[in-house]
């Protein structure tokens, strides 16, 4: 997934009010309303709609300092009909506009002018547009990147069954109101090989 780049436009935008890895318990779920409304054929999201994460694993160290966070986004409410399955993956972490870091030991406080909307600023050609996708084409998002928040990295499929791991050189992981969770719809090909054909022994 990490070589493959992902139209902006295919894109989920998961508000973050404030996640604090101090406060979150394996098996819990947790739940974001989204920033503009999407349409997937069996799934319509309005803005606001909810998208619900299983938290898999968290995971905190010190000396050296260091924090794991797995997600897995597994349901939604499509529809306008509650906790609907469907599959997203984390591809990218936006930290909150304006704000080029966010210490460890600092609280989290409301980010004057709201959440940022990707969506406006992704369509456009901007700054960041080119930091979603380094050196990549334009109004792409490269799956694993983060744009933002220093020492954190986010590593697509890389946690327990496959879900998506957060991880930071911090003893906490925190993302302040304003912060964004990139999502993507998880689309898996099935390619089949062509039977085996008889050889055929050419003419003499």
């Amino acid at each position: 997934m990490a070589n493959v780049a992902i139209s902006s436009q295919a894109a989920i935008e998961a508000k973050v009010t404030g996640l604090d890895t101090a406060h979150l318990k394996p098996g819990k779920d947790i739940w974001f309303k989204i920033a503009r409304p999407f349409f997937y054929p069996t799934c319509s999201l309005d803005v606001d709609s909810v998208v619900y994460a299983r938290i898999m694993s968290v995971t905190s160290s010190k000396n050296p300092d260091f924090t794991e966070l797995s997600l897995a986004f597994d349901r939604a409410d499509c529809n306008h009909r509650n906790e609907q399955p469907l599959k997203l993956r984390v591809i990218a972490v936006v930290g909150p506009p304006g704000e080029s870091h966010h210490m460890h030991d600092e609280a989290p406080v409301e980010v004057s002018g709201g959440v940022r909307q990707i969506g406006q600023a992704v369509f456009g050609t901007s700054a960041l547009d080119e930091d979603l996708n380094p050196g990549g084409p334009p109004h792409t998002i490269h799956p694993g990147i983060v744009v933002g928040i220093p020492n954190l990295k986010l590593l697509p499929t890389a946690g327990p069954d496959c879900s998506d791991k957060i991880t930071s050189d911090n003893s906490r992981i925190q993302l302040a109101p304003g912060s964004e969770l990139i999502l993507a719809m998880t689309v898996t090909r099935v390619i089949r090989k062509p039977p085996n054909q008889p050889t055929v022994a050419p003419h003499p």
